[in-house]
């Protein structure tokens, strides 16, 4: 049985975490902001001025989270940003024998859900405080979203009704929407940081990297022509409209599959990760080849 310590994980979660948050690598967030900007919040805005109508303040975060664009740049970025995830280096040797691998592991673990639910917070931070002075906050959709296309019909079809299809105003609340959107992406996100994980500790960082970037490239083509094979893929249990028809309220897939698709792979890559962990020799940590 593993020597089990809270304060042994929690301080290398914390020491994990500093260093991801000072990293040079964090400038790719500007990145990150132009695109939501660009691709969510300015279309929304520039039709709620042509309507004199004001948005729902969670309708742009909503859109990022369900636009084919920004679901292909958000976990780019991310995987970016975690790229040394976790840092297997000479000094890793050490910590290990500190605090125990178990430990050392756990603590990991801790460090990728705090990245994971830090950077959705920062999109949502994104998303919402450019419209907050200029919309609502109620659990309705605006006019902007369920009547631009009938009042515009030479605009009706475009990029920027996309953003927030009927699958989504027609079938659920705004809060709702919300909750499902931020929820599947942090699902999405940590099956893709385990995975690096399970590469990582098998010494196969640039495999691992590559794995995961034809995981998400796959899932986004997949996605773009609605095929059935599309829900082989974290990335369609990621996308709230996917799962909803336009008119009925009949479900393509259950959100709750969804949810069991990813409670799945997530316990399953951390069984793998813990079982190689176990046999990993502490004296390769940080000697040559790819896991350096």
């Amino acid at each position: 049985m593993p020597n089990i310590s809270v304060r042994k994980s929690l301080s290398i979660m914390k020491m994990e975490y500093v260093k991801w948050v000072c990293d040079a690598r964090m400038i790719m967030m500007v990145i990150t902001f132009i695109f939501i900007q660009t691709c969510a919040v300015t279309p929304l805005l520039e039709r709620s001025t042509k309507m004199h109508s004001p948005i729902n303040i969670w309708e742009p975060f909503i859109a990022v989270g369900n636009s084919g664009v920004l679901i292909l740049i958000l976990p780019l970025v991310y995987i970016c940003l975690m790229s040394d995830f976790p840092s297997m280096d000479g000094n890793t040797l050490f910590v290990m024998h500190r605090v125990g691998r178990f430990n050392w592991f756990v603590g990991q673990i801790l460090f990728a859900i705090a990245s994971f639910l830090s950077y959705l917070l920062a999109i949502v931070a994104f998303s919402v405080l450019p419209v907050i002075t200029k919309g609502f906050l109620a659990n309705g959709w605006s006019l902007v979203v369920t009547d631009f296309d009938h009042q515009f019909p030479d605009e009706a079809g475009g990029f920027a009704s996309q953003l927030l299809p009927m699958n989504l105003y027609n079938q659920m609340p705004p809060y709702k929407a919300a909750i499902y959107t931020y929820l599947l992406l942090a699902g999405y996100m940590m099956l893709l940081v385990l995975l690096m994980l399970l590469f990582q500790v098998c010494k196969k960082k640039l495999v691992g990297f590559f794995v995961t970037g034809s995981i998400i490239a796959v899932g986004t083509a997949l996605c773009a022509i609605k095929t059935s094979f599309m829900w082989l893929t974290p990335m369609a249990h990621s996308i709230v409209w996917l799962h909803f028809t336009e008119y009925f309220r009949s479900n393509v897939v259950e959100i709750w599959k969804s949810a069991l698709y990813f409670g799945i792979g997530i316990v399953l890559l951390i069984v793998l990760c813990f079982l190689v962990l176990r046999k990993m020799n502490f004296e390769s940590v940080g000697e040559g080849g790819e896991g350096n």
